[in-house]
């Protein structure tokens, strides 16, 4: 008796480790499992109203609550469509998916629990919140719904392809197009290609299968009557996410009527090419909608230096300078104004091959060209019109600048004659105090030593003794200075039959040059030189010309300079050798390039155009001195300064 009491106690101690690892297990599972009797009551709970689709206020206050108002508070029986209800009556497995008000989507897995006699006694219940999986397969739903709505509105003709050639997609547009409707061609073989197509299907495949991310080409496909249709087509591989090749997706235009423009552009070529190619001025065809140049005639290869073909190729920005106004928008712009046949002509800066940019005229106008409407462009070369105006217009510019130095040198000699009135008057006047001051002296002396220091106005008269003959003599000196450089102003000034027989000295042009630029030395520069050679043999020729030559070409060194610091230099000698003086002016200016140095001796040259620059000074220079037998040089360096040499023969 002890021992089977004893046995039984290790049969209920085993059981109950036994129900208490099934415990353990089931209560580590993540999901909700419970059980429920026959009476729908939840006789197991792994979760025990922790898990949010539970009620926990009907799990404190019943031990065993009925499985609907647990799951759903406020109801009173079980749902009319019940799994556990259907697992009881089948004993077999269920698996349903319902709505928690407080979970949401669940997925639930039900299964008998059957007692010794094999009868169903209780069901056990596997709840899985399917939320997330609900709320991405309701998106896949959308998005394919909207893939499958932009697909099936598309005008182009869409289909799909597995891996073995079979349709899988084929949207109203291909119906439409080819004639098949979908029952008809779904799941079964592409119909489309005949057999002369069927190598370049299969090149296609294998480009894609070999990477080709897609391809496009112009081609033909089978309608279902067995006429063939142009058509341009699009391909492309469907790869699944390991990126291996699942299908091809197709998609496809029909060009016939594109195609039928063409060839009817083609057959009236044939009409016009001849009169088209025997034109004089070059003829442009232009794509009104987006500015293709479609047709050119072979004067316009000529001029711009290209085949037809090349042409073609380009866009006609290419043909143009490509900076505003000159730019494929710009063009654009002149296109679009051809609208209701309405003409209009312009210049526009064009570039041929080589880069090189000249001028054109263009006359645009809209044009029936092959039963199209199109742009076109008659285009006449006037490089040379545009230089000649150019050209008219400096030389107006340079007219009207020469007519006011003109007018400003008579101003000058008007000025100086005005000034030499006055200047004489104080001249005469200060000569006259000059010559009485002796005089005053002595009777202002006498006066000092009889009644001590005395003052002439603010001045001591010790102090004014020592500085009015100073300032006697400097207003003596400046009034001569004012004479000499309203002389010199005058005599240069002047016009004068040319007159190349004087006996002329050199350095005496050069005084009377300084004399009239003193005051242009100072306001350029800190650092000027002259150094005159002594008792240099005279030169035959117009003492006033060649003071034009020196005074040119000092202003043009003072006005290179780019700082007060920088100096001009100026000398004469005598080469025995060759017998000819040397007028020497060196500057420490800017430099010219060679291109430069090779134009400025030419007639309206200049560089300082805008600063009222004519061009004319060197170029005058030059002929002064070639009319005086001799040679005018110079040597230049960019950032290096210039030299300027004048050989003059000596009489």
């Amino acid at each position: 008796m002890a021992i089977a009491k004893e046995s039984r106690k290790k049969i209920d101690n085993a059981v109950s480790s036994s129900k208490q690892l099934f415990r353990s297990i089931l209560q580590a599972i993540p999901d909700l499992v419970s059980v429920v009797d026959r009476d729908f009551r939840v006789v197991f709970s792994n979760l025990r109203g922790e898990h949010e689709g539970l009620n926990p206020k009907v799990l404190r206050k019943q031990s065993r609550p009925y499985c609907y108002d647990l799951y759903y508070p406020g109801r009173e029986k079980h749902c009319d469509s019940c799994h556990a209800q259907e697992v009881f009556d089948t004993g077999k497995v269920v698996v349903t998916e319902k709505y928690h008000p407080n979970a949401g989507h669940v997925e639930i897995h039900s299964f008998p629990i059957f007692d010794e006699a094999g009868t169903v006694e209780m069901v056990g219940e596997y709840h899985r919140n399917i939320n997330a999986r609900r709320q991405a397969e309701e998106a896949l739903r959308e998005k394919n719904q909207v893939l499958e709505e932009i697909i099936n509105a598309s005008p182009l003709a869409i289909i799909a392809l597995d891996e073995k050639i079979n349709l899988t997609l084929w949207n109203p547009a291909a119906e439409n197009m080819f004639g098949w409707q979908k029952d008809e061609v779904l799941g079964r073989p592409y119909p489309l290609v005949s057999e002369d197509c069927r190598d370049e299907l299969m090149e296609n495949i294998r480009s894609l299968n070999e990477g080709v991310s897609r391809r496009t080409m112009e081609t033909h496909r089978m309608h279902k009557d067995g006429t063939l249709i142009d058509v341009s087509l699009s391909t492309a591989p469907m790869l699944n996410r390991d990126g291996v090749t699942i299908g091809y997706m197709a998609i496809m235009a029909d060009i016939r009527e594109r195609k039928q423009a063409q060839e009817a552009l083609r057959e009236s070529e044939a009409n016009y090419r001849t009169i088209f190619d025997a034109a004089n001025d070059a003829t442009f065809v232009f794509d009104p909608e987006n500015g293709d140049m479609l047709d050119v005639n072979r004067k316009m290869c000529e001029m711009y230096g290209y085949s037809r073909e090349e042409v073609l190729r380009l866009n006609v920005e290419n043909l143009s300078a490509g900076e505003p106004p000159y730019t494929y928008q710009d063009v654009m712009k002149m296109i679009w104004k051809t609208k209701y046949n309405k003409s209009h002509m312009f210049d526009w800066l064009a570039k041929d091959r080589e880069g090189r940019l000249f001028w054109v005229e263009v006359n645009m106008k809209g044009a029936i060209i092959g039963g199209e409407y199109r742009v076109l462009a008659v285009v006449r070369d006037i490089t040379e019109r545009k230089a000649a105006e150019e050209e008219n217009r400096k030389m107006q510019e340079r007219l009207r600048q020469m007519d006011k130095m003109a007018a400003i040198g008579t101003l000058a000699s008007g000025i100086a004659h005005e000034i030499n009135n006055p200047n004489n008057f104080i001249l005469s006047n200060a000569q006259f105090i000059s010559d009485i001051w002796p005089d005053l002296n002595r009777i202002l002396t006498h006066y000092a030593e009889e009644h001590g220091e005395f003052y002439l106005g603010r001045l001591s008269f010790s102090e004014a003794n020592e500085f009015i003959p100073k300032l006697l003599d400097g207003l003596v000196e400046g009034s001569h200075r004012i004479n000499g450089i309203v002389t010199g102003l005058k005599d240069f000034a002047r016009q004068e039959k040319t007159r190349l027989d004087q006996k002329v000295d050199i350095n005496k042009v050069i005084e009377a040059s300084l004399t009239m630029l003193q005051n242009q030395i100072r306001k350029h520069t800190d650092r000027f030189q002259c150094i005159l050679a002594e008792n240099l043999p005279p030169v035959t020729g117009s003492f006033q010309q060649l003071e034009q030559v020196t005074v040119n070409l000092i202003m043009n060194a003072l006005q290179s300079l780019s700082g007060r610091n920088s100096g001009v230099f100026i000398s004469t000698s005598y080469a025995k050798s060759i017998d000819q003086i040397i007028i020497k002016v060196v500057d420490e200016g800017e430099g010219m390039p060679t291109e430069v140095q090779q134009a400025i001796f030419d007639p309206f040259f200049t560089t300082r155009l805008d600063c009222g620059g004519t061009g004319l000074g060197l170029s005058i220079c030059f002929s002064i001195v070639k009319e005086h037998g001799g040679i005018i040089e110079c040597e230049s360096e960019p950032e290096r300064g210039s030299t300027f040499l004048v050989r003059l023969p000596v009489t």
